[in-house]
């Protein structure tokens, strides 16, 4: 789903896109020219490896999401948002879901196993 950053306004507009097990949804809200805040929850199973033994399991996501999207490059510096910039005119909604859910995955995990192997002293 693509959506104009110039359809964007200033009065929120309510987003949800899911994709397998996970869903991204929250408020699309124009804050400058070229700037577009969204404030979103990502909720779901995401597959992921276990980085100890190599196990394939589900882990359960629940996320608060605090996104600034910007038209272009964004020259300015954010504490508060992760920024995402788009170079075509538009927002991808689905290429916001893929990269948080790669960035689950690229995260450290461990599954089962090796948690009661770490708790138990062994390695």
């Amino acid at each position: 789903m693509k959506i104009e950053f110039k359809k964007v306004g200033f009065n929120k507009k309510e987003i949800t896109i899911s994709k397998q097990k996970l869903s991204l949804s929250g408020d699309l809200q124009r804050s400058k020219r070229d700037l577009v805040d969204f404030d979103a929850k990502l909720q779901g199973r995401v597959q992921v490896e276990c980085s100890r033994c190599g196990k394939e399991f589900e882990v359960d996501i629940d996320e608060d999401l605090k996104l600034r999207l910007s038209d272009g490059v964004y020259r300015g510096f954010d504490d508060d948002a992760d920024v995402i910039e788009f170079y075509d005119g538009s927002i991808d909604m689905e290429q916001i879901l893929d990269s948080e859910k790669a960035s689950i995955q690229t995260d450290y995990h461990l599954c089962t196993e090796c948690k009661e192997g770490e708790n138990d002293g062994s390695t």
